[in-house]
């Protein structure tokens, strides 16, 4: 130690592994300040017992916290709740990986497609005409799209089918079908109905009514995994009619295949996607 003790700015940048130019940087915000400058040569000097704060400053770098938050790390340390904030820190460190884990496991579903990604086979079938009990429902959309809140919309809206279902007598199918009233490209919320299909006619009430899908003609793809990126699928289906010439001619329309109803996990659930469509206008 020198100057009676003091510490001279390179030693302690060595001792508590922050650079003289962090260490500066701190001094400008007021975090950490030297305890003495030499009015001559300018050199910093700094106290033995500010390595605790100097450590303190050191943990929060290592696990990850901004410069903007040092004062929050310092305040809390100076008020005696440091622990408190660390915790908080931690719930969003924990939040933050959990995040990136979901991430990752879409990028690993895209992957594991096999050939061009976000390429989705389209073709066109006919589609039976089908007996339902039916709740109809409304969600805002959001950007970008949040695929877990018009779930949870859905399955708000499905209860409700579902209870009236069970107090007929029935059980509900394991696999709804969902129908979108919505034009993806201008409506700002989506519209839908959440349909149960029957063998029989049910009577209706509570907002659930007894309908039939009628036939049609479809564009249809598949979709295999959770329904975060289903988005992209919806996107291509709307992008082959266009460019094949045909025209929208009802509500989209997603047939849970494997769902979790069936034990499945996200990963394993496949859903159809389909569109009525007419066929294109003959040349003139």
């Amino acid at each position: 130690m020198d100057n009676d003790g003091l510490i001279p700015i390179g030693r302690f940048a060595k001792l508590t592994d922050l650079s003289p130019r962090f260490l500066r940087k701190l001094d400008e915000r007021g975090l950490l300040s030297p305890v003495y400058v030499d009015p001559s040569s300018r050199y910093r000097y700094y106290s033995p017992a500010q390595t605790r704060l100097a450590g303190l400053v050191h943990l929060a770098r290592q696990v990850g916290m901004t410069v903007d938050q040092l004062d929050e790390v310092v305040a809390a340390y100076d008020s005696g709740e440091l622990r408190p904030y660390l915790e908080r820190q931690r719930a969003a460190v924990a939040a933050r990986l959990a995040e990136d884990g979901r991430l990752l496991r879409l990028l690993d579903l895209e992957l594991e497609r096999g050939g061009r990604p976000l390429a989705y086979e389209v073709a066109l079938k006919d589609q039976a005409a089908l007996l339902v009990m039916s709740a109809a429902g409304s969600v805002p959309r959001v950007h970008p799209h949040d695929a877990w809140a018009l779930e949870s919309a859905l399955r708000r809206v499905g209860a409700r089918a579902m209870v009236h279902i069970a107090g007929r007598g029935e059980t509900p199918s394991r696999h709804p079908v969902i129908l979108y009233d919505t034009d993806l490209s201008r409506d700002d919320a989506f519209t839908f109905e959440v349909c149960f299909p029957l063998t029989a006619p049910l009577p209706e009430g509570d907002g659930v009514v007894c309908k039939e899908l009628p036939a049609a003609r479809v564009a249809y793809t598949t979709f295999h995994g959770p329904y975060d990126t289903i988005w992209n699928a919806h996107v291509e289906l709307q992008a082959w009619i266009a460019e094949h010439g045909y025209q929208p001619a009802g509500p989209l329309r997603e047939t849970g295949i494997v769902n979790e109803e069936d034990g499945a996990s996200p990963r394993d659930w496949v859903t159809e996607l389909s569109v009525p469509v007419e066929p294109p206008a003959a040349p003139a």
